[in-house]
């Protein structure tokens, strides 16, 4: 009977509500020029090379600054999006093996190797509408 009264008393008490995950901070957004510099240089580049090779089956990674920051990428201070990449329509995406690719595996390593958020990165984010 003890039980049974412990068990009642128990489901009335107050539960604090489930928690909330964390929003995720956007550690990109808060690096300065020579840190974002640092970061793409030592970290997106060697990671994202490797994949690249690995889409194409290349022996050696074909990935440079310029591949994603154009050629004058100096001259432009590295800035987003590309001009000269090929525009993306965000309202018709498209479709094939290297979209899937970039959709599912180049974009969300992006993502994480920068600390970006994800509700400020996106196709877009290097490719022009």
């Amino acid at each position: 009977m003890r039980f049974v009264w412990l068990l009642t008393i128990a489901a009335c008490v107050p539960h604090p509500p489930a928690a909330q995950p964390a929003p995720r901070v956007d550690r990109w957004a808060a690096l300065d020029f020579e840190q974002r510099h640092a970061v793409m240089t030592f970290t997106v580049l060697p990671n994202m090379a490797r994949t690249w090779r690995d889409f194409r089956h290349t022996e050696y990674p074909e990935m440079t600054c310029r591949t994603c920051h154009g050629k004058d990428a100096e001259a432009v201070s590295y800035r987003m999006p590309n001009p000269s990449l090929p525009a993306v329509d965000p309202e018709h995406p498209p479709t094939g093996p290297v979209a899937e690719f970039m959709k599912t595996k180049m974009l969300p390593d992006m993502i994480d190797l920068t600390g970006a958020s994800p509700e400020h990165f996106s196709c877009n984010t290097c490719h022009p509408k």
